[in-house]
C-alpha cells in the first residue's frame, strides 16, 4: 500500500524527473501545474489575511458606532406573542414574531410599537429590546465575538475560494490529459496490432 510520502515523492519526481525517468511530457505538465497551484495557494494566504484584517477593522468600527448609538431597554408586551408551536422535524420551538409593546427611554419618554416576542410570550411579559438613537426598535449591535468571527470567516472564505478554483483547474487539466494519454495509448496499440498483422 502506497503511503502519502511515496505519493508526494512520485509527484516531485514527475515535476523534476531524474535521469532516465519514464515520465511522459504530459505527466510533467500535470506535475508542474500541481506545483504551481500549490505555490499560488500559498501566495494567496497573505492577501486573505489582509482581507480578513480589513474586514475586522471595518466591522469593529461599525460595532463601536452601533454600541454608541443603540441602547437596551425593557419592553412590556401589550398583547400575547405568537402561540407556542414545535417544529415537527426537530421538536424545537421556532423564532419569535412581532407583537405590540411599550417601553420607556432613558429620558423618561414612553414609546409603543412592535417588538419581536418569543413564542409563548403573553401580555404583560417584560423583555429586553435594543433601540436606536430615535428610540425605535433595532437589531442588537455587533459584538466583539461577532466581529472576530466575521473577519476569520471572510479571510478563510477568500482563501478556500481561491484554493478551490486552483483545485478545479488541476482536476480539469488532469482529466483532459488522461483523455489525451488514453487516446495516444489506443493509437499506439492499434498501430502495433496493425504492424503485427502485416508482418
Amino acid at each position: 500500500m502506497d503511503t502519502s510520502s511515496n505519493r508526494i515523492a512520485r509527484m516531485w519526481h514527475t515535476v523534476l524527473p531524474r535521469r532516465g525517468s519514464v515520465a511522459r511530457p504530459s505527466d510533467r505538465v500535470q506535475g508542474a501545474l500541481l506545483a504551481v497551484a500549490v505555490v499560488l495557494a500559498l501566495a494567496v494566504l497573505p492577501f486573505a489575511a489582509s482581507f480578513g484584517s480589513e474586514t475586522y477593522v471595518r466591522q469593529q468600527q461599525q460595532s463601536a458606532e452601533q454600541l454608541r448609538t443603540r441602547t437596551q431597554v425593557v419592553a412590556t408586551l401589550l398583547a400575547d406573542g405568537p402561540a407556542l408551536k414545535a417544529n415537527t422535524r426537530s421538536g424545537v420551538a421556532g423564532s419569535g414574531e412581532p407583537a405590540d409593546a411599550t417601553w420607556t427611554l432613558a429620558d423618561g419618554t414612553s414609546r409603543a410599537g412592535k417588538v419581536v416576542a418569543d413564542q409563548g410570550a403573553v401580555k404583560g411579559d417584560r423583555l429586553p429590546v435594543w433601540v436606536d438613537g430615535n428610540g425605535n426598535p433595532s437589531r442588537p449591535p455587533l459584538t466583539g465575538a461577532a466581529v472576530v468571527i466575521e473577519a476569520v470567516v471572510s479571510a478563510l472564505g477568500l482563501w478556500l475560494g481561491a484554493a478551490g478554483l486552483l483545485a478545479l483547474a488541476c482536476y480539469l487539466t488532469a482529466r483532459t490529459l488522461d483523455r489525451f494519454r488514453l487516446a495516444r495509448w489506443q493509437q499506439e496499440w492499434f498501430q502495433e496490432q496493425d504492424r503485427k498483422t502485416h508482418s
